[in-house]
């Protein structure tokens, strides 16, 4: 066999090295091929798997956050409410504290400046809807020296007379009732010095207002004068505030004067009132 001479050998070595290099080649596109294929397929798995497990978990994680922030919101409002709630009754109450302090303010300085008269003061305890112009009901009674037909005040004016009591309470007919037999003997301030005898026939649900009949027919009456109580009956006292004139209405059937009062008492907001008491004051 003959042998390869120098040069054959060297080509020889360089076919091998040239394979060598292509084998490696065709290794390294084939692993990159691979990596390629590896990362497509993990690529469509990431993919399938957020689509069905990933992106349903998140969706509804947050459709339960979103709820239960919902709910937190809900319960926080209705907190917010009932907080709302409570601050308008604590209102109504302070505001209802603040008229039964200047009540009773009023009603001393009443009992002050009517020195000729003894003043009892009470407490409204019973007043039913059913009945709410016609009587009330006061925590005193006789042990406290109340007596029938003792007139009653309010802070602002007067308001009725004792028809029932007991010993430690009583009823009060109001003058707003529809009865018409709580006739009160009344007199306008014309002036300084001159008065309008007149009588309180009713009280016109319609108007709100007393309905006076004049006395004095020759008496020139006008808007906005004071009435009092004139004192002429056994039951009220004289110059206890009734009201102020709003209307005058000539009759010109009867050719009498039909006179419109204002009451002074606010009669949907009694709480305290005071008993006028005449001369001494008697208590057993």
């Amino acid at each position: 066999m003959n042998r390869l001479n120098p040069f054959n050998r060297f080509l020889l070595k360089i076919v091998g090295v040239c394979l060598a290099l292509s084998l490696l080649l065709a290794m390294f596109r084939l692993n990159d091929q691979v990596e390629g294929t590896v990362n497509q397929a993990y690529g469509f798995f990431s993919s399938l798997r957020y689509t069905l497990f990933d992106n349903p978990i998140q969706s509804i994680g947050n459709f339960m956050n979103d709820f239960s922030s919902l709910y937190s919101l809900k319960a926080e409002n209705e907190r917010l409410r009932k907080q709302i709630d409570l601050l308008e009754q604590f209102q109504a109450r302070l505001d209802e504290a603040y008229r039964d302090i200047e009540d009773l303010k009023v009603l001393n300085d009443l009992k002050l400046s009517m020195s000729e008269y003894h003043l009892i003061a009470a407490l409204v305890i019973n007043r039913t809807p059913d009945a709410f112009n016609h009587v009330l009901g006061l925590n005193v009674g006789t042990l406290d020296g109340v007596e029938l037909n003792d007139a009653v005040i309010s802070s602002t004016g007067l308001i009725g007379k004792i028809t029932s009591i007991t010993s430690n309470s009583c009823e009060v007919l109001l003058l707003t009732t529809e009865e018409e037999l709580n006739k009160v003997s009344v007199k306008i301030r014309i002036t300084q010095t001159d008065t309008a005898e007149a009588l309180l026939e009713y009280y016109d649900v319609n108007s709100g207002s007393y309905i006076l009949s004049l006395l004095e027919t020759n008496a020139t009456i006008n808007e906005g004068m004071t009435v009092i109580s004139s004192g002429l009956g056994e039951t009220y006292p004289s110059g206890l505030l009734v009201g102020t004139v709003s209307k005058v209405e000539v009759q010109q059937s009867a050719g009498g004067v039909k006179v419109y009062v204002t009451p002074a008492a606010d009669f949907a907001h009694i709480n305290y009132v005071a008993i006028v008491k005449r001369g001494n004051l008697n208590v057993d």
